[in-house]
């Protein structure tokens, strides 16, 4: 109220009552009337100027304003003016708020089934335009249960309503969906409004509330708020979005000849002033699945405007305010009512929805000839030929040129005889032309448009001066039919009309001559006198928009006949019933009506009308194409917005002129529009004269080819389209809907356009840009199947990447659902001949129904006469039985069709048999080639009886071996892997020999197992447990009776090629075996038993053992929650299944359900299927090439090389990774890979011993593994993904989430192994901090020990270090230290050493093979590493050894306070095991630790490709024991789990120094150790290829769930350069772990010692890192509660575009910064990919917020950005809130800094992001809920900042800076919880969008909103 306060006292009780007061007192009276006219003058003019009205709620009261717009123009409409106010689109010339009407006494009145107010205008404010209504009745009609209808209208004299037939009401409404409430604002002289509600929600959908409401006899307006800002409709105009943009828009609405590529914000040919709303929640702002439409039943020129309030105003310049609301509330539901109350569509015939093909200017009847010819010879199917006004002579109407066009009669009947059908094209103008008989007998029959004076109208067209026919006259009906009917009978035989120009277009109206005046050889043209009609007070915005293209003001009647026109029948006065004035838009509509009824009469068909102008109700007469569009991708995109706009508007049958009519489009252009006007509803190609043709044969054969592919599958589809078209005319159903019609609660789907449905199961995505290959595509729900593979899009509510190559467009299909199909034919006269078909598309049920109606296609009144053809399908997975039934079947034809195919999207297993009504075998059932689509086909089923089609039981084919599988030798089964194969011995084997196969290209052993051997068969289920299921297998072959021995020699120190030489086969002569036999090695395990266990709907467990005997399996503790056998689980993501081959083999397959791709298969290398006990061998294909992970090795790309015959082993080494296919320190058999559809899925191969791998490229852009292993089981996982991220989080559901590293851990950390001396280590410290490069933790590696001894610190070097390390606290910083596990036994009075010896912890030599024990005296593995003395190793299985561990670390952190442990060499290393001596041995005496040579164990008959000569070379010997003391193990089984049993040995450990969070730094790792420890990359050099190495390495190492990794920076081993190292730092800086480090006797290469200009660059790269130690906080949170990733490659985030599958040189932190780091030596650009570019995505540099654009020259996402040796290229994806602080010297400093967001804005503005926050260091905060959590969300221009937990409240920091990357629009005013920001803390960047925000000091415990208001 108090804004409006003043405003109050200009009410009439206000000067009432002082009236009363002074009545009575004479002397004064006079005097206080004076005052009174004076405080009246001044309170009325305050009122007009000075009134505050809030920006939102203000109501334009000068939409039209020009140059000439000024504060006195707006003070003439008695309107308020805002001066200060910025022309953003908010109105400066407003409506005063009291502004309106008054509800009279004793209102309102009831009616029989409404209500009526009688209103009168508020005097108090005058109106703006002249002639207001004072008296204003409204009245509301319950005009059914779902429909409200409400009219303004004039009390005192009638008024021109709209004249058109409307269905009735059905009388009072029962159970109304609405309420309408009124009410009267006391505050604002009772001005009157009224809200109608929706009584299920009590949302109110119309709301007046607002003010506005305007009637004055030219001028009436209305303002409603609006329910969403989800607002779709009003037409016809050229929008660019479906949904509108309500940022202070409008548009005109007003009949106009106005192409749809003629400028933008136009109005064009029809009026449909009716629009829909998408409801949305209260609370959430979500949509409800809620929608209403309204009409304004009005067709006077109108405009309409938005608000982002959100509101609506609808402005008329004549008629009355006359309403429908229609409640819905589905989507269909509110088309349903619409379509009811103005009338439902024709029912098309069904030879309309074939190919069309038209052009302006065929010339003459031969090139018209030529170009059918063609296109049939080329098989374009065609059903319409059109004949446009070249065809007339002299483009006269109801003519044919008789020399161009001479025999078109005769023409059009062969195309009648070949099963075509014609349309030609009539304007209504016809000439003034004194012979010219249609104008003659017009005038004697008087049907022409009228002056007043009651003469004709004429003005300019094509053939010249020209009159227009009145369609409201009967006269005028009854001549139009004569001329249609002789013109028919006498000049051509046409099939339908398609009537043009019909707003009614003339040429240049009130202009000087029209522009084809010297075709026609007349100047005239229309001059409309100036009038109240022509030139009424207020335009709309129909015509005022055009005058920024003209030079005079633009008038109503430019381009159209004269408003002051007269039409219609006399009414009682004598004058014609109405003005085109208010008539004007109704002509297209008046014309249409008499049209088809004459050609339903002529023809004595349904016959078709395509109008060009449209009303309200035309659809129940017409169709209507989209007008004159313009050959560009821009308004190919428009057609779809059209085309959905018009199925809304009651009229199904439209579509847009393909390949544009205006201008000439490219051949790709034209593939794409062919492409997608296939699935138009009306598709017919046309183009304007003067342009090259553009029919589809017109381009190259390969464009044919493409465009019959896409009409070929419109033609298979049209039953369904016919029975859609049905269902529009019986039901008012759409034919073509958005998303949103079938998904009304998807707030995504709101948005889109540029997919589309064709009734609710074919969504159409099709290709709209140019050179694009790829598109996204939204998928709203699941079971949703590619068209053409069958591939299920395993996405719900998601993007997906999908690949469109010029010749596809893509096509989607929704289970649940069956659509009848027909085979094609060249035309529909022949294609209705077919058989039919199904295409059966199943849900998440195994459902699916459908239905088709059928008729003659052609025949008048068929479903009211019922003379046609219905019937139901049904799909029923758990009746298992396909039920047609035939409902009507009243259309003859139809006994002689038949149903012969099923196309079959979706099932899970291939029943074994089809049945027809319990007697047919169905015996043609196929998978469609490369397709995962079934058919049945030869069903030869009558339609026109019922059929049950069942089925029964599950088959599994045999499994051919593909051609590759046999012939290509790399893809055979070695037979012969170990060394020095031969002929013989490989035959020996029971193998084959080919020395051809051995080339240097492909690397494959001439020795290969044969098809017909090896593997094993399934012989049975052996049980279902209550967790899985067993199987069964036995070996098939048996081991040869002959066998070749390898005789090692003794000489074991000597390399691999020497022992080469000296292997000995003692069989000299040829050996044969028999079929049967075949054995590698002669140990293999004959009985296996197979367990298939499920976890969830997304993991599968194979496990491989032996049946009789037990192994060894991994001890390693994992999370499997199998699933009970029993349990229903949901629909499976993944499912196992067994196949065999032709040889009984069985293979093992693993399929993804909703594809069908197989993602694993031992199929086709059955005979690879090896169990020996010391080699298990499987060979698998995999569906696609883009494979990552395996390791630890060094890959040189992140993306597997599979032609490379490499084979990598895996096996826990002291080996520096070189470049080659070393194996390194640890073990991760997992591998990921993303499928050619982008969907990822993950294996774990869960073994411990030695092993090795190698990928290989598989036929059919596929690959394959050949994985071995020496020992233990095949324990094989499965992850369903289908996101590469969903992969790895159920990787670590099993192997346990990554650990949450404490905040200081994430700062810098600095180390070498070689400061000797602690001056040394205290000077690169402070060379660090002076340089003011932040440094939060320092490290001793073994040099600060005395003599390497663990526990200790040489007490001369590092004197007084205990002192440094608290000294580095206090400065807040922390020191780690190194631990090795090799402990010295021979060290004087080293307790560690004797309290271990006393509790016997060491790994032990077997008590009958111990080779030390003549030295030893105990069992004792000794080995030698870095301390003088001869080491032993603890075992950390053994419970006494953990204890003892954590009791040395605890007792040394009494001594010196270490913050965290660096454990290291724990693969265990050895130095040069099996040699003569260790490479640092100090004495002269040789000794060393030797292994037994004739051990089975450390000699087993294979050696993986692992380095070194022997298995136990650098480590212990193999044949070693460790035990858990209830348990022992041979170190061959766990050797690669040493350091994994140290980790977690010491996390308890750590954990305990001062009971908080710690670190570990482990070099070994194995599966699980993610989740207690952190990684470094081993011993790297300072070398440009292992700046690459480390980028891999990072990527790898998140898949293997340790996501705190890094490399040492600038390179451990070798000198650095500056530039490396500065590069390095560079990339360091987004290493999760940070660590510079480099190798004993090298330079220092610390940070701070290098020139300053690579100091200065270093000190940014490290501040810019601390700045972001917050976001990289939040994302370890993210992956230690849910698990995932914190590095991710570009394929991880994008892996549906194909050109991220390889980027390694580029990563993301999280889902949103990309870091694009150097890796070259003395490159200064970068070329960077950025997903998405100028399409999906948004991409900002990161440091200005510049928006990254790709160029116009390409199409390419990857730019070519600068990048000098001190800048690291940086950038935030769209969507993104990045929290930041800014950086101090170290952690505990920064986190006492201010916060500040990066915000960059998505495509839909929006963004979202997260903080969370704890004291850093604390154990288990987050279990123990000890955080805060923070939630940052930006929509709409609202920034909202939450705490949603808040539960650590120990931090005195403020949010104080915010920037905003991206906001699209100039802001003007900015609030904080609704109170301006001052304009001196922000600042926005124009040139760049970017919005900076300072100096907020927000409190983050409490919730603030921040609103940029435009």
């Amino acid at each position: 109220m108090q804004k409006y306060r003043l405003a109050n006292y200009l009410s009439p009780r206000f000067f009432y009552r002082i009236l009363k007061q002074t009545m009575g007192k004479t002397r004064r009276f006079m005097f206080t009337m004076g005052c009174l006219l004076i405080i009246l003058y001044y309170l009325s003019s305050y009122v007009r100027g000075q009134v505050h009205v809030e920006p939102q709620d203000r109501i334009d009261c000068y939409p039209d304003h020009d140059k000439s717009f000024s504060k006195e123009s707006c003070s003439n409409r008695n309107c308020l003016f805002d001066e200060k106010s910025n022309d953003n689109g908010i109105p400066r010339c407003f409506y005063a708020p009291n502004y309106g009407y008054k509800l009279q006494k004793n209102q309102p009145k009831q009616t029989h089934n409404g209500l009526r107010f009688e209103l009168k205008r508020n005097t108090a404010v005058q109106s703006p335009y002249q002639d207001p209504i004072e008296n204003v009745i409204l009245d509301v009609q319950y005009y059914t249960n779902d429909i409200l209808h409400f009219k303004l209208y004039d009390a005192d004299k009638p008024r021109y309503e709209v004249p058109i037939p409307l269905s009735p009401s059905s009388g009072k409404a029962q159970s109304p969906q609405y309420e309408f409430k009124e009410s009267s604002n006391l505050s604002l002289d009772n001005i009157f409004s009224f809200v109608i509600k929706r009584r299920s929600t009590s949302e109110n959908l119309f709301d007046t509330s607002l003010g506005g409401l305007v009637l004055n006899n030219q001028f009436l307006q209305i303002v409603t708020r609006l329910q969403s800002s989800n607002v779709y409709g009003f037409g016809e105009n050229n929008h660019d979005t479906l949904k509108h943009n309500l940022q202070y828009t409008s548009w005109g609405i007003f009949a106009r000849d106005q192409g749809t590529n003629w400028m933008n914000n136009t109005n064009h040919y029809g009026q449909h002033p009716f629009y829909l709303v998408m409801e949305q929640q209260k609370n959430t702002g979500l949509p409800s699945g809620n929608m209403h439409g309204v009409l304004l039943l009005n067709s006077n020129a109108m405009d309409y405007s938005f608000t982002p309030t959100p509101s609506l105003t609808m402005r008329t310049i004549g008629g009355i305010l006359d309403f429908y609301v229609f409640m819905g509330p589905q989507p269909e539901a509110v088309i349903q009512q619409y379509t009811w109350l103005v009338g439902r569509s024709i029912l098309p015939p069904y030879w309309s929805l074939g190919f069309q093909l038209s052009r302006w200017d065929y010339s003459n009847l031969t090139h018209m000839k030529n170009i059918v010819k063609r296109n049939l010879d080329k098989g374009i199917p065609l059903d319409v030929q059109y004949a446009d006004i070249d065809y007339m002579d002299a483009e006269k109407d109801f003519t044919v040129d008789p020399i161009n066009y001479k025999g078109l009669k005769e023409y059009f009947n062969e195309l009648r005889a070949m099963g075509m059908h014609t349309i030609v094209i009539l304007d209504p103008g016809v000439i003034d032309e004194p012979n010219y008989q249609p104008t003659v007998t017009g005038k004697n029959q008087n049907v022409f448009v009228k002056w007043e004076n009651g003469t004709d109208m004429k003005g300019s067209c094509w053939p010249g001066d020209v009159y227009f026919p009145d369609f409201f006259l009967d006269r005028t009906k009854i001549w139009w039919e004569k001329l249609i009917t002789d013109f028919r009978n006498v000049n051509l035989t046409f099939d339908g009309l398609w009537i043009d120009m019909n707003e009614p277009a003339l040429f240049e109206t009130n202009d000087p001559v029209p522009w084809n005046w010297a075709d026609t050889g007349s100047n005239y043209t229309l001059k409309c006198p100036y009038s109240q009609y022509d030139d009424p007070p207020y335009r709309t915005k129909s015509i005022y928009r055009f005058e920024k293209e003209n030079e005079r003001p633009r008038r109503l009647s430019d381009r159209t006949l004269c408003m002051a026109a007269r039409q219609g029948e006399l009414n009682e006065q004598g004058k014609s019933k109405y003005r085109h004035y208010d008539v004007h838009s109704l002509y297209g509509w008046s014309q249409t009506k008499p049209t088809f009824d004459i050609m339903q009469k002529v023809t004595g068909k349904r016959s078709l009308v395509l109008p060009r102008s449209t009303f309200i109700g035309s659809g129940q007469w017409s169709g209507h194409w989209l007008g004159d569009n313009e050959a560009t991708w821009h308004e190919m995109k428009r057609s779809l917005i059209g085309m959905i706009e018009f199925n809304w508007f009651g009229i199904p049958f439209n579509g847009a002129d393909i390949c544009g009519f205006d201008k000439t489009p490219t051949e790709e252009m034209c593939i794409r529009w062919m492409q997608v006007g296939a699935f138009y509803p009306f598709s017919r190609n046309h183009n304007i004269w003067k342009t090259e043709d553009q029919d589809p044969a017109h381009w190259s054969d390969m464009a044919v080819d493409i465009m019959v592919k896409a009409l070929k599958i419109r033609y298979l589809l049209l039953p369904y389209y016919y029975t859609l078209f049905y269902k529009a005319h019986t039901q008012g159903s759409t034919v073509i809907r958005p998303l949103f019609h079938e998904y009304p609660q998807d707030r995504i789907t709101t948005d889109i356009f540029l997919q589309f449905l064709i009734g609710p199961c074919i969504m159409i995505a099709p290709v709209t840009d140019n050179n694009t290959r790829e598109i996204d595509v939204y998928i709203p729900s699941s079971h949703w199947y590619d068209f053409h593979t069958g591939k299920r899009i395993n996405m719900i509510q998601q993007w997906a990447k999908t690949q469109a190559p010029l010749d596809t467009i893509p096509i989607f299909l929704r289970g649940g659902y069956i659509i009848p199909t027909q085979e094609f034919a060249n035309n529909t006269v022949y294609s209705r001949q077919k058989p039919f078909g199904l295409i059966i598309v199943l849900n998440s049920e195994g459902n699916a129904e459908g239905d088709l109606f059928y008729d003659d296609g052609d025949s008048i009144g068929t479903v009211q006469k019922r003379q046609y053809y219905y019937a139901q399908f049904k799909w029923s997975k758990t009746e298992m039985k396909l039920a047609i039934n035939v409902v009507e079947n009243n259309y003859q034809n139809m006994n002689h069709l038949i149903l012969d195919s099923l196309t079959i999207y979706g099932l899970d297993d291939t029943p074994a048999s089809f049945v027809i009504d319990g007697r047919q075998n169905v015996t043609n059932i196929h998978m469609k080639r490369n397709t995962q689509i079934l058919e049945l086909i030869d069903l030869n089923m009558k339609m026109t009886i019922n059929h049950t089609l069942a089925w029964s039981g599950s088959r599994v084919d045999p499994v051919d071996s593909v051609s590759d599988a046999i012939k290509n030798p790399e893809y055979r089964a070695d037979c012969h892997p170990d060394l020095d194969a031969d002929a013989n011995k490989c035959r020996a084997r029971g193998c084959e020999w080919d020395q051809t196969a051995q080339t240097a290209q492909t690397n494959s052993s001439p020795c290969y197992v044969p098809k017909s051997k090896g593997g094993y068969e399934l012989i049975g289920q052996e049980s279902t447990k209550q967790y899985g299921i067993h199987y069964k297998l036995k070996r098939l072959s048996t081991k040869p009776a002959h066998k070749v021995p390898i005789q090692r020699m003794q000489n074991y120190r000597l390399h691999n090629h020497l022992q080469k030489q000296q292997l000995i086969a003692p069989v000299e002569t040829l050996i044969d075996t028999k079929q049967s036999e075949f054995s590698l090695f002669g140990n293999d395990i004959d009985n296996l038993r197979l367990e298939m266990t499920t976890s969830g709907t997304d993991m599968i467990r194979l496990k491989i053992t032996d049946l009789d005997h037990e192994r060894y399996e991994v001890p390693v503790p994992i999370v499997w929650r199998p699933d009970p056998t029993t349990s229903h689980v949901a629909r499976q993501k993944i499912k196992f299944r067994l196949t065999h081959t032709q040889y009984k083999q069985a293979g093992i397959q693993i399929v993804r359900t909703d594809t069908n791709a197989i993602l694993f298969d031992t199929s086709f290398f059955a005979e690879g299927f090896i169990y020996d006990d010391k080699y298990l061998q499987f060979m698998t294909t995999i569906p696609s090439r883009n494979i990552y992970g395996m390791g630890e090795n060094t890959h040189p790309t992140f993306q597997h090389v599979l032609n490379s015959g490499v084979r990598y082993g895996i096996f826990a080494r002291d080996q520096p990774p070189l470049g080659n296919n070393e194996n390194l320190y640890g073990t991760h058999p997992f591998y990921m890979v993303v499928e050619n559809d982008g969907n990822a899925f993950g294996v774990l191969i869960f073994n411990s011993n030695a092993q090795d791998y190698k990928f290989n490229q598989f036929e059919q852009d596929q690959s394959m593994l050949t994985y071995r292993t020496i020992g233990g089981i095949l324990d094989i996982f499965f992850f369903a993904g289908p996101t590469p991220e969903d992969v790895i989080q159920q990787y670590q559901h099993v192997i346990g989430n990554p650990y949450m590293p404490p905040y200081w851990a994430l700062g810098f950390h600095l180390c070498r192994y070689g400061y000797n001396t602690l001056e040394n280590m205290q000077a690169a410290v402070n060379r660090t901090i002076s340089k003011n490069i932040p440094l939060d933790v320092v490290y001793g590696d073994i040099d600060y020990f005395y003599e390497q001894l663990d526990f200790t610190w040489d007490s001369i070097r590092f004197k007084n270090l205990p002192e440094y390390v608290d000294t580095l606290h206090t400065q807040g910083m922390k020191f780690i230290t190194i631990l090795d596990p090799a402990i010295d036994s021979e060290a004087k009075n080293y307790s560690t050493y004797t309290r271990g010896q006393e509790k016997d912890i060491w790994i032990k030599w077997p008590k009958d093979k111990n080779a030390q024990f003549n030295e030893t005296g105990n069992r004792n593995m000794l080995g030698y590493v870095w301390p003088i003395g001869r080491t032993v190793f603890p075992d950390y299985f053994s419970p006494a050894a953990i204890s003892w561990w954590k009791s040395e670390i605890l007792n040394y952190h009494q001594k010196l306070k270490f913050d965290a442990l660096w454990i290291d060499m724990n693969e265990p290393a050895n130095f040069d095991t099996n040699k003569i001596k260790p490479w640092n041995w100090p004495y002269s005496e040789p000794w060393n630790l030797h292994c037994p040579i004739d051990d089975e164990w450390d000699n087993p008959p294979y050696k993986p490709v692992i380095m070194g000569d022997r298995i136990s070379d650098k480590t212990l010997c193999m044949i070693a024991e460790q035990t858990n003391s209830s348990h022992i193990f041979r170190h061959y089984d766990v050797h690669n789990l040493y350091g994994w049993s140290q980790i977690m040995a010491t996390l308890p450990a750590v954990r305990a120094l001062d009971n908080k969070r710690s670190i570990i730094i482990s070099r070994s790792t194995f599966p699980t150790s993610g989740k207690a420890a952190g990684h470094w990359l081993g011993d790297n050099a300072a070398a440009w290829s292992h700046v690459k190495y480390n980028l891999i390495g990072l990527l790898e190492f998140n898949l293997f769930g340790i996501p705190y990794v890094g490399a040492d920076i600038c390179g451990f081993e070798g000198n650095t350069t500056e530039q490396l190292c500065q590069r390095w730092m560079q990339l360091g800086a987004f290493n999760p772990f940070f660590r510079n480090h480099n190798g004993i006797n090298y330079p220092d290469q610390d940070p701070g010692i290098f020139s300053p200009p690579v100091v200065e660059s270093n000190r940014k790269a490290v501040e810019t890192r601390y700045t972001l130690i917050p976001y990289l906080y939040s994302l370890f949170h993210h992956v230690h509660i849910s698990g995932g990733t914190v590095i991710r490659s570009m394929v991880h985030e994008f892996s549906k575009d194909s050109q991220c599958w390889s980027l390694d040189e580029q990563f993301l932190w999280g889902s949103y910064l990309l870091i694009a780091p150097v890796v070259y030596e003395n490159h200064t650009e970068k070329v960077v990919y950025f997903p998405g570019l100028n399409s999906t995505e948004r991409w900002y540099d990161y440091y200005l917020g510049k928006e990254m654009y790709q160029r116009t020259d390409t199409t390419t996402s990857a730019l070519t950005v600068q990048a000098d040796y001190d800048y690291l290229p940086l950038y935030i994806r769209g969507g993104a809130i990045i929290p930041h602080q800014k950086s101090a010297i170290n952690t505990v400093h920064s986190r006492l800094q201010p916060m500040y967001l990066k915000i960059a804005l998505d495509k839909q503005q929006k963004a979202n992001g997260d903080l969370f926050w704890d004291d850093g260091e604390s154990i288990d905060t987050y279990e123990s809920t000890n955080y805060s959590y923070f939630l940052f969300h930006y929509d709409s221009n609202r920034l909202t900042l939450e705490p949603r937990t808040f539960k650590y409240t120990n931090f005195t920091f403020k949010l104080d800076d915010i920037h905003v990357y991206g906001l699209s629009q100039i802001p003007q005013r900015i609030t904080l919880n609704n109170q301006d920001i001052s304009t001196s803390q922000w600042n926005y960047e124009q040139n760049i969008k970017t919005l900076h925000i300072q100096k907020l000091q927000l409190d983050m415990s409490k919730t603030q909103e921040i609103v940029i208001l435009n």
